[in-house]
């Protein structure tokens, strides 16, 4: 299949996302619309118009659904249409960013961020960015994420989309290219209508274009949950020795659950119940904790120290902290005040060290899973309006069993306290295994193209829920890219180039393999 040169495949996918990380497009789970934020409007539009300029037929809905339906061509007309989806929104804290960086020729020293250069991102801390080696590097500044999950998945798109409506002696089959809101928030009614149209029009087999790895075909996904334990109020304990207030900042090194292992994430509750741990209850007092709005691994500590005990509570700060440093971890002690004091954040952060010290049978922290091993990461913690605090707890298996063993293992520590459990998403595994034909074609159009693909569960969701329920098996497909919803994210132009060959190549395949249409959908 003629394509173009390597380079001009990267130079056009770079352009493409750069067109699309320039767009502030973070969804926000807080808000009750659909979409939750105006930005994924705005980029619904530019890709609408995107694809309406290639000559696609182009509907846009009022949720920021975008379908772009290209007819199928040479040995696909009279195949079923294929779908290829991303999602239009970034997770919160993600940053547009108005250019990105290129680092040239990378052979495994820290790659320089402009507005973050203490941390150390390079092949002696992070191995898994082997596959990197020799790439010119992509990234941004390295203050924020700047959303490659999942705008370069859409820039792959945009890229194939392009050279299809430039070649038309590709064969194809009918090719729907769909942007989705609010998956990071698990909006799923924002797809339901969505999936009922693709259902209605005859689409038998769908991607979504949102893996992380280079290459990876995804046919399973974590079964989800998340669990919130309320701490009740209580009053704070008052210290003798003359206490003063101070602040304690702390930022935990930002990971994707995915990719947590790897990237060595610590979120700030378990570096603060650490900290906690190491210290004499007599000279310190946790009065308030509270995670930051837009970075769930960073927090704020309010706490009362025993005058005489500066030093001391600091040095056990350093001990936790120091070790993550050149992951990107951050710490601050400072005298400040403490206008509320409220005793369960001292419970919540007991709490947090028990249960990460707790043996159930099953790996708990995100940190130390790696894997088919799922994980139930208290992640987040925030103070109540009523008093108290609540604690959320991510969980997360490929067993629908053992999801349920994590859930009852959370009930159990809790005791009396609430505990409000929300289910999320489950495995898409046992429904893809009667479709193998999506797996093969993805493997096929990998060696047509020259790169190694490799078949493995994707270790979080994919939103395709609803797709699921209409009877539309969708695979997952990686993107080639490094750090997750990380201010340390990066991807490369070889890896872009390369990306772009697996799709047009899998369009290929589907043209002559893909399933048969149904005479019978509209």
């Amino acid at each position: 299949m003629p394509v173009p040169a390597d380079d001009q495949l990267a130079q056009l996918s770079l352009r493409h996302l750069e067109e699309v990380v320039a767009i502030d497009s973070q969804s926000d789970e807080s808000s009750a619309t659909i979409p939750t934020t105006e930005g994924q409007k705005i980029l619904a539009d530019r890709v609408a118009a995107f694809h309406r300029a290639l000559g696609a037929t182009v509907e846009r809905d009022g949720a920021a659904n975008v379908i772009a339906s290209y007819p199928g061509r040479g040995r696909g007309v009279d195949r079923a249409p294929i779908a290829f989806m991303v999602h239009l929104d970034t997770a919160r804290g993600t940053a547009a960013v108005p250019e990105l960086q290129l680092c040239r020729g990378w052979e495994g020293d820290p790659v320089p961020f402009p507005k973050n250069p203490g941390i150390r991102v390079d092949l002696a801390t992070y191995p898994a960015m082997n596959a990197f080696a020799g790439h010119d590097l992509v990234h941004g500044p390295g203050d924020r994420p700047f959303g490659l999950d999942d705008k370069l998945g859409l820039a792959h798109c945009m890229t194939a989309a392009a050279l299809l409506a430039e070649s038309p002696e590709l064969d194809r089959p009918p090719l729907l290219f769909i942007g989705r809101p609010d998956e990071e928030v698990g909006r799923d009614e924002a797809v339901v209508e969505l999936a009922a149209t693709l259902a209605e029009r005859g689409v038998r087999w769908g991607y979504t274009v949102d893996g992380i790895l280079p290459y990876e075909i995804n046919v399973e996904n974590f079964n989800a949950a998340m669990a919130g334990v309320t701490f009740p109020a209580r009053e704070a304990r008052v210290l003798v020795a003359a206490p003063r207030p101070w602040i304690a900042r702390i930022g935990g090194v930002n990971t994707h659950g995915a990719t947590a292992a790897a990237e060595g994430h610590r979120p700030a509750t378990r570096l603060a119940a650490e900290w906690q741990a190491a210290l004499d209850p007599a000279e310190v007092a946790i009065a308030r904790f509270t995670s930051d709005a837009l970075r769930d691994c960073d927090a704020e500590v309010r706490l009362w120290i025993a005058e005489g005990a500066e030093e001391r509570v600091r040095a056990a700060l350093a001990a936790v902290m120091e070790p993550h440093l050149s992951r990107g971890a951050s710490y601050s002690l400072e005298p400040g005040e403490v206008r509320s004091a409220d005793g369960s954040a001292e419970d919540m952060l007991r709490w947090v060290h028990h249960f990460l010290a707790s043996d159930p049978g099953f790996t708990i922290a995100a940190e130390d899973s790696a894997g088919r091993d799922g994980y139930s990461q208290p992640f987040r913690a925030r103070p109540l309006p009523e008093g108290g605090v609540r604690l959320d707890v991510r969980l997360r298996d490929f067993d629908p069993d053992r999801l349920n063993r994590r859930i009852a293992h959370v009930e159990g520590l809790a005791g009396e306290r609430p505990v409000e459990v929300k289910r999320q998403y489950v495995n898409m595994g046992p429904q893809l295994a009667e479709h193998p034909g999506l797996a093969e074609a993805a493997a096929r159009a990998g060696a047509a193209a020259g790169v190694a693909t490799v078949v493995q569960p994707i270790r979080g969701g994919t939103g395709v829920d609803p797709f699921l329920a209409r009877g539309i098996p969708i695979a997952n497909l990686g993107t080639g890219y490094f750090a997750p919803e990380s201010e340390k994210e990066l991807t490369s132009l070889e890896m872009m180039a390369g990306h772009a060959r697996w799709l047009l190549a899998l369009i290929a395949d589907l043209a002559e393999h893909g399933p048969k249409a149904d005479a019978s959908a509209s």
